[in-house]
C-alpha cells in the first residue's frame, strides 16, 4: 500500500501525519478552515492558528484523524465501515429483531498518554466498536438504537467479510481508516477568535474533525471545556478535491459525478455535516450525543 509523502509509519499503532512534510506538499493551499477529512484540510487550520496565536498553556491535547480509503493496513485501526475487529466468539449485535450495521471503531492504543482525559484513563478494552440499527441512529444519537462493544487488540479469531451478516436496514457510506495527528483544542481562546476580522475563522479554537480526546466540536454550541466523561467523536467525512484526498490515493476527486466527494463511497454524512460524540461513564456504559450540523 502506497502512502502520501507526508505519512509516517512506525510512530505508533496508527500511521501519522508529519506537519512539515504536509506543508511542503501543498505550498499553495488557500487559507480556509472547514471539516477536516483529508490531510490537506489541516493546513488552513494550522496556518490560521499560527497567524492568530490560537494556542495556550491550558490547551487540551487530542488525536485527530484524517482518512485513507478502503480496508486499512491493520484492521484494528480507527475506522468507519467495512469489517470490524470483532471476535468470532462475540455475537454480532442485534437490537430486538434488527441486525445492526457496523458504523465505526476507535483504537485508543496511541492515546493512552492523554493524561487527565477519559481516553487516557482506564478503558474496558483497546478498541470501541459502534453498531447502529439504521441510518438515523447516528443522527439522533439515540443509544437505544446503538450498540457499543469493547474488544482487545490481541484477539486472534476475528470475523471476516464472509462472517458479516446482512443488516436489516442497510445504508451506504465510505469505508475509511484513520491516520493520526497529535494536536490540541484551545477552548480558552473562543473570545479571542471572535475578534478575528475574517469571520470564517471564528471556529479555530476547537478542531472540526474525528478525534480521540480534546474537546468535541459542537455545531450548535462552543464548548469551553470537555464535557464530563467525554471520550471521542466521529464527525461527518467529506474528502477534498485536492491531490491525496485520501492518504493512500493521490488522484484528486471531483465535486460531482460517480467519483465525486458527495457520493456515498467518498463520504459519511451525519445529518448536514454533523457529529456523533461518545461518552464513557463510571459504570462502564457508553452513551452518545449527536448534532445534525
Amino acid at each position: 500500500m502506497a502512502f502520501a509523502p507526508f505519512v509516517r509509519i512506525g510512530t505508533g499503532v496508527h500511521p501519522t501525519i508529519d506537519r512539515e512534510s504536509l506543508m511542503r506538499c501543498y505550498p499553495d493551499v488557500p487559507d480556509d478552515v472547514w471539516n477536516i477529512s483529508s490531510a490537506s484540510d489541516l493546513i488552513g487550520w494550522e496556518k490560521m492558528r499560527d497567524r492568530y496565536t490560537i494556542e495556550a498553556v491550558d490547551a487540551v491535547p487530542c488525536d485527530l484523524f484524517v482518512w485513507g480509503v478502503g480496508e486499512p493496513p491493520d484492521r484494528r485501526l480507527t475506522r468507519v465501515g467495512g469489517v470490524p475487529w470483532l471476535s468470532r466468539k462475540t455475537p454480532w449485535p442485534v437490537i430486538g429483531n434488527v441486525v445492526t450495521t457496523f458504523l465505526c471503531q476507535f483504537d485508543f492504543r496511541d492515546s493512552r498518554d492523554l493524561r487527565g482525559q477519559r481516553a487516557g484513563g482506564h478503558l474496558p478494552g483497546d478498541l470501541l466498536l459502534v453498531f447502529v440499527a439504521d441510518e438515523s441512529a447516528a443522527l439522533s444519537g439515540d443509544h437505544r438504537k446503538m450498540r457499543f462493544v469493547w474488544v482487545s487488540a490481541e484477539e486472534t479469531d476475528i470475523v471476516t467479510a464472509a462472517d458479516v451478516p446482512k443488516p436489516t436496514h442497510p445504508f451506504d457510506f465510505v469505508t475509511a481508516w484513520g491516520v493520526r495527528y497529535r494536536t490540541a483544542d484551545v477552548p480558552s481562546k473562543w473570545e479571542e477568535a471572535y475578534t478575528i476580522p475574517d469571520e470564517k475563522y471564528w471556529c479555530l479554537p476547537v478542531l472540526w474533525g474525528t478525534k480521540i480526546g480534546g474537546v468535541p466540536y459542537n455545531s450548535q454550541d462552543n464548548l469551553a471545556e470537555p464535557p464530563p466523561e467525554y471520550l471521542c467523536q466521529l464527525t461527518s467525512i467529506q474528502a477534498s478535491t485536492m491531490r491525496w484526498p485520501w492518504v493512500d490515493r493521490e488522484a484528486p476527486l471531483h465535486d460531482f459525478g460517480d467519483d465525486g466527494i458527495y457520493t456515498d463511497k467518498n463520504s459519511l454524512m451525519i445529518g448536514d455535516m454533523g457529529e456523533l460524540t461518545l461518552f464513557l461513564h463510571e459504570d462502564g456504559s457508553v452513551t452518545a450525543e449527536s448534532e445534525c450540523g
